[in-house]
């Protein structure tokens, strides 16, 4: 074969090599590098994993406060270990978020990982503060983030519901309802 006609080929490769993405996937952490907040390594928006999904009862240790990035975090105790609740943004947890006192009982359902910092995580789907009783849902079954979403005021129940308009408030999902032929 001439050497001519190996540099199509090649150039063909490295184009091919250069426009895929060669990181290796890692379950929870990071989804690329660049986009980890800090040390423990988690994917607070995406790594939601329905396969981790469970739930933990435990006493407030730290009250909602900001953790790495724009995330609030609550420490509780749960089964002798110190467990760090991520729920989400501190401009949703302001708006959204309940009343969590240091040494409430807090029951929390959510995505349970260990940081690259040895801690234990629970990305938070629903907490229910049994002291008060008030409850906030964070993440729908599937783990997609309330935040992401259209109707973030219909997600606590120690207020009285938000007034809605003709579709409930919500956006429509599919190109807003319209018809396609």
């Amino acid at each position: 074969m001439k050497p001519g006609r190996l540099y199509p080929f090649i150039i063909a490769l490295l184009l091919t090599l250069t426009l895929t993405d060669l990181e290796p996937a890692e379950a929870f952490w990071g989804f690329g590098g660049d986009r980890t907040t800090g040390r423990n390594g988690l994917d607070l928006d995406r790594g939601y994993d329905i396969n981790t999904v469970s739930t933990m009862t435990g006493r407030v240790l730290a009250v909602p406060h900001p953790g790495e990035g724009n995330n609030i975090v609550i420490e509780i105790a749960s089964n002798n270990e110190t467990v760090t609740l991520c729920v989400g943004p501190g401009t949703y947890w302001d708006k959204n978020g309940i009343q969590i006192n240091r040494n409430d009982e807090i029951n929390a359902k959510g995505s349970k990982a260990q940081g690259k910092d040895g801690k234990t995580y629970l990305l938070a789907q629903k907490i229910t503060n049994q002291t008060t009783g008030a409850q906030v849902v964070l993440r729908d079954d599937k783990g997609d983030p309330a935040w992401k979403g259209a109707n973030t005021n219909s997600m606590r129940t120690d207020r009285s519901p938000a007034r809605s308009g003709g579709m409930g408030g919500r956006m429509m999902r599919g190109g807003g309802g319209m018809m396609r032929r």
